[in-house]
């Protein structure tokens, strides 16, 4: 029952967090939509420490795993609008396949983004500790052994 509870909160926050983000992109005029502000916003935070991701991961993988629900009444609009279909339905599968491809564009790019600045990060930091961790005179002696 915990866990449930806890899985809802985590639905209900990041409910919440779209649509402030929907909001704010409304209020601000972008020319995207809330969701794109969303998830900026959401990997921000991820990356900057201020959310941890145990924080929404239940919550995220119950909306993923439940994620064909929302497409019911998708499926059903189009089988009540089958003229609309026949009469426009190779622009509108041109413009679906343009808009598929173009988020999915943009969330490889962005993952791939976020994965080398981690990458970099972690890079900097193992070389950092190691050199805080040589001695003093370890470099000199590299130098003169050569």
């Amino acid at each position: 029952m915990k866990r449930i509870v806890f899985t809802l909160m985590q639905v209900l926050g990041l409910i919440a967090a779209w649509y402030a983000a929907d909001r704010a992109s409304a209020w601000l005029r972008l020319p995207f939509s809330g969701g794109v502000v969303g998830l900026i916003v959401m990997v921000a935070l991820l990356q900057s420490g201020v959310l941890r991701p145990a924080a929404i991961e239940h919550g995220a993988d119950w909306l993923l795993s439940n994620m064909l629900l929302f497409f019911i009444p998708l499926v059903v609009s189009v089988v009540q609008f089958t003229g609309l279909l026949k009469t426009e339905g190779l622009r509108l599968f041109a413009v679906i396949g343009i808009g598929f491809t173009c988020v999915l564009l943009a969330t490889a790019f962005t993952v791939e983004w976020v994965c080398r600045f981690e990458r970099g990060r972690t890079l900097r930091r193992l070389r950092q500790e190691r050199r805080l961790r040589r001695p003093l005179g370890a470099a000199d002696t590299v130098g003169a052994a050569a």
